[in-house]
């Protein structure tokens, strides 16, 4: 008799933790509050070469834009494409510009909140371990039920094995039937051996997961709530973090 593989901690809170419903996708978490600090300044440096670059190509267009004005003899075609490439500089610029200002503006945000970073730092670490314990409780489980499915096709064919063994004595040539599904059932047994190491082994990986220590206990989702809305509100004085954290 094939036995059935047990379902994966089927009471989450007796396992120490709770799976999140949401479905959270890890994101990359930054090692610390300098290294953003350092990655923002990199950005500013960055984005005020590429602003330098393009005020100076826009006062390169400019100057062509200009020349192709003064020459009487100028064809309309070399004055819309001087116009055109000129326009495109300066919207060149404006952009580059914001992106300076973007960049500004963010590491004003990230500057004399160090305490905020540490906690997002850690979160973020938390929440790695969590989607790690995750994944791998899934994989668990997954391994049990198709093992299992695999159990419930034996047992399926061993109960019509007796069904035609019963009917023997009268009716021989079910033998042939008999025949085909020990076949059968020899195939699903090696079929489910191989399951079953599979879900042993996913369990076991989810047990020792589970019992390592990390942080995905201490992992806040109102945290994750509260930091993500306070960057999509950063410029909003009229946001009140109250109900997120």
């Amino acid at each position: 008799m094939i036995k059935r593989v047990f379902q994966i901690l089927t009471s989450l809170a007796a396992a120490g933790f709770v799976l999140l419903a949401s479905g959270i996708v890890a994101k990359a978490a930054l090692p610390c509050t300098y290294d953003i600090i350092n990655d923002a300044n990199a950005n500013i440096a960055a984005a005020q070469a590429a602003y330098d670059a393009a005020k100076a190509d826009e006062a390169a267009k400019l100057a062509v834009f200009n020349a192709v004005k003064a020459d009487n003899l100028h064809s309309q075609l070399a004055y819309e494409q001087a116009a055109a490439d000129y326009t495109n500089a300066v919207n060149k610029s404006a952009w580059c510009l914001s992106m300076v200002n973007n960049y500004k503006s963010y590491l004003k945000n990230i500057k004399g909140r160090e305490g905020f970073e540490d906690k997002f730092a850690s979160n973020r670490v938390a929440l790695a371990d969590l989607t790690n314990l995750q994944a791998s409780k899934y994989a668990a489980d997954g391994s049990a039920n198709i093992a299992n499915g695999t159990a419930d096709i034996i047992a399926n064919i061993e109960k019509a094995i007796k069904g035609y063994e019963q009917q023997l004595a009268t009716s021989p040539s079910v033998q042939a039937q008999i025949d085909e599904l020990n076949k059968k059932l020899e195939y699903y047994r090696a079929d489910y051996a191989a399951k079953a190491q599979t879900a042993g082994e996913n369990a076991a990986a989810f047990a020792n997961n589970i019992n390592v220590p990390g942080l995905y206990k201490t992992y806040s989702l109102g945290f994750e709530n509260f930091q993500w809305n306070m960057e999509l509100n950063r410029d909003n004085t009229d946001w009140d973090p109250k109900g997120y954290y």
